[in-house]
């Protein structure tokens, strides 16, 4: 398969999943927790990079960025993905208090707070929620981080022309 085809089949599958995110929170009410927020935020990144590496594929240089920032954005999605199903397996007693929306928490928190708010979890990132073949959203969204970087690492390593 030539990287231009991985990167289109990656696009689209990114614009699936955010849709289906944005399906979920305005058709069926689900609203997404923080971490949800910068899941979403690293699948459109994904999508980006991802939509201009199945136009600018032809250099070596420009795929080698092209995979590196696609991991960047993968990893960084593993660990949302990964501190959500955490919290989620292993709730904290101690915190159950609801929690705000990431924007608003942005507008009034200094930022150290708002990370140390996003990462301890509230209420709304313990709970399971919408299920489809018996995993979860964050489960889901792993799932797809991991290919993401699966895909970037292979074409990365293996670097063949990406006009093939």
């Amino acid at each position: 398969m030539s990287q231009r085809l991985a990167y289109m089949i990656c696009f689209f599958t990114v614009i699936v999943m955010l849709a289906t995110g944005f399906y979920l929170e305005f058709v069926d009410g689900i609203m997404p927790c923080p971490l949800c927020t910068l899941q979403r935020i690293c699948f459109a990144a994904s999508g980006i990079i991802f939509l201009a590496g199945t136009f600018f594929y032809r250099k070596r240089c420009t795929r080698i960025a092209i995979n590196l920032s696609s991991m960047i954005f993968a990893s960084l999605g593993i660990f949302l993905a990964g501190r959500q199903l955490w919290i989620q397996y292993f709730p904290n007693p101690d915190n159950s208090e609801c929690g705000v929306s990431l924007q608003y928490m942005i507008s009034v928190l200094p930022l150290s707070d708002v990370a140390e708010k996003v990462f301890s979890g509230s209420t709304e990132c313990v709970q399971r929620g919408w299920e489809f073949m018996k995993l979860n959203i964050p489960e889901w969204s792993l799932l797809f981080f991991v290919i993401f970087l699966l895909v970037s690492a292979f074409y990365l390593v293996t670097d063949h022309n990406g006009s093939r």
